[in-house]
């Protein structure tokens, strides 16, 4: 993929730059970094460094909070049959995990209801529904779902049943008759709408233990659960995000639950757990569940009490992934195929078969976008149904453009990064014309070739600044500390000109592993370039190239050192 670098422009910070290392005694680079992150005072470094866990948010900033909590305190006091409905990705099964291990000690009428990707689809569904009528469930909580289901959750009131909305997605115009936590509602003035579902389901249960004056011991207990949450839900992690990643990430660290140690052993991750270990070693493995089984696998796995069976599920989960990698590769390749055919001015990707894999679409849609960086549809083919996932380049929001095209869909949900949608097979071609007129518009103004925003130029010799190369630098410490990494908090991105390759071998046919020197500077670095086979040639003995990377420790036999992820590298 070919990427415009761009760096980023300190020109209008300059003064706050200059005021914050004064303030904080810090090195300018590192200044401007926090700068871009909104960080411009002493205390608010502080509290990015030092996230406090009294800094989170008053969950009854949420308007209908109290209402939310009197509901719950009630079902609970008069031992009413409550039901968790929560989806069956990562962020819902945590956020039902959340609820079954902090609600679990306070009542035995307490279950849970996940839907089957493959019969019910994404969000609240039909069978759900019916189901909790017919169980004679009294109080409904949907966990990462439920805003736009309108119609079903008016099924359930009209048999009397008491909803609680707890969900992070867009809101359609009309609201469903419920009690709504919800950041994104407007005019719901909650501080921060970046909350992942899990979160807004913790919001909840904040509220009851604040107005209990319980001790907040068995919330804390779960905030691995959330971390994972925000880790898999790409939700910002700034604000209390930030916090709930911090302290999660330390439980996970210092008391990991034996569900997440296993499962992390089995994708070769070492504690220090960090959040991106979340991203590539736990997530993938709850999402498979859902989506080649049943997302009850993984909220079994994260419920305290299921221990006894622990062993089989985490053999499940790991046939799961392992199937899910599969079919991911067979229909990735399938997908790239069919995209050579598609028209090369286009400005979306939209592509469907019946024979893909409901469970994997999304994948597919994240993987085509790193050949062909354009908006993203993968849909399969049910019963005369297409469904499936959208993905998008960063600016173009797809729950925007798929609310454009609204009368063509059946059902839609999401927001602005990500969404899935089903639509009848006979509108396929309006609504692939619908879309790639909207995103063409779009790219009338913004450029097809993605950027590469990097924070600053360096110089090997400006990493080091004097210290031993056989020891971690001081520049990359301090950068240790500017973890939890995710959208809004990005590992700052640096670029060195005038490089050389002493050494460049290509690993698999798809990746560089690099030795690299500068004029200038008299030891090596080492860095590593996935998926970068076609940049072989620029690394070429003799030949000066720029490079682009974050900083990374490599850390073998026991053994720490300084590697760089090489992100792009083009020709000087």
């Amino acid at each position: 993929m070919k990427f415009i670098w761009k760096a980023e422009d300190t020109c209008a910070f300059t003064e706050s730059i200059e005021s914050l290392a004064k303030s904080v005694k810090i090195d300018p680079l590192i200044a401007s970094l926090l700068v871009r992150r909104g960080i411009t005072t002493f205390d608010q470094a502080e509290c990015f460094f030092r996230p406090k866990i009294s800094q989170i948010n008053d969950p009854f900033m949420f308007h209908q909070m109290t209402e939310a909590v009197d509901a719950l305190s009630q079902a609970l006091e008069k031992k009413n049959k409550i039901r968790l409905y929560g989806d069956y990705d990562v962020d819902g099964t945590t956020a039902v995990a959340i609820m079954m291990n902090v609600l679990g000690d306070k009542t035995d009428r307490l279950d849970y209801y996940i839907p089957d990707r493959y019969t019910e689809g994404y969000g609240l569904s039909q069978q759900g529904v019916d189901a909790a009528i017919s169980d004679g469930v009294q109080l409904f909580i949907t966990l990462d779902c439920g805003i736009q289901s309108l119609e079903l959750i008016q099924q359930l009131r009209a048999h009397g049943i008491q909803v609680i909305v707890c969900d992070h997605h867009e809101p359609g115009l009309e609201l469903p008759q419920a009690i709504l936590l919800d950041p994104k509602i407007p005019g719901e003035g909650y501080p921060f709408d970046g909350l992942s579902g899990a979160g807004v389901g913790m919001k909840l249960l904040e509220g009851l233990y604040q107005k209990n004056n319980w001790p907040n011991d068995d919330l804390l207990a779960q905030w691995d659960l959330l971390a994972l949450s925000i880790a898999a839900d790409i939700v910002p992690v700034t604000n209390e995000n930030r916090i709930y990643a911090f302290h999660g990430l330390k439980r996970l660290n210092d008391h990991p639950r034996l569900a997440f140690k296993k499962m992390l052993t089995a994708a070769n991750k070492n504690s220090p757990y960090v959040l991106s270990d979340l991203v590539f070693g736990l997530a993938p493995r709850i999402n498979a569940a859902g989506r080649i089984r049943t997302g009850r696998t993984a909220v079994e796995c994260m419920v305290d009490l299921s221990n006894t069976n622990l062993e089989e599920l985490l053999t499940a989960i790991e046939e799961d992934n392992a199937t899910r990698k599969n079919l991911d590769q067979k229909i990735t390749q399938h997908a790239l195929e069919l995209l050579e055919a598609e028209d090369p001015t286009r400005s979306v990707n939209i592509l469907y078969d019946a024979s893909w894999h409901k469970g994997v679409v999304g994948i597919v849609a994240s993987r085509l976008m790193e050949s062909s960086p354009l908006p993203t549809i993968v849909l399969t083919e049910i019963e005369g149904v297409l469904s499936g996932s959208a993905r998008t380049v960063m600016g173009f929001d797809i729950h925007e453009a798929l609310t454009s095209c609204e009368e063509l869909l059946i059902q839609f949900g999401g927001h602005q990064h990500a969404a899935g949608l089903s639509l009848k097979k006979d509108d396929f071609e309006e609504f692939k014309r619908k879309m790639n007129s909207l995103a063409a518009t779009y790219f009338e103004t913004h450029s097809k070739q993605p950027e590469l925003v990097y924070d600053s130029e360096l110089d090997f010799h400006q990493i080091f600044s004097n210290e031993s190369t056989s020891s971690i630098p001081k520049l990359m410490r301090i950068l240790e500390q500017f973890e939890p990494f995710g959208p809004g908090n990005p590992k700052p991105v640096f670029v060195s000109r005038g490089v050389y390759a002493t050494h460049c071998l290509l690993l698999k046919d798809l990746h560089l592993k690099l030795t690299l020197q500068q004029p200038g500077f008299p030891f090596s670095l080492q860095g590593i370039a996935f998926n970068a086979a076609e940049k072989e040639d620029c690394c070429a003995e003799g030949l000066s190239f720029d490079v682009a990377y974050t900083l990374d420790v490599n850390e073998f036999n026991q053994q720490r050192s300084l590697q760089l992820m090489v992100k792009d590298i083009s020709p000087s």
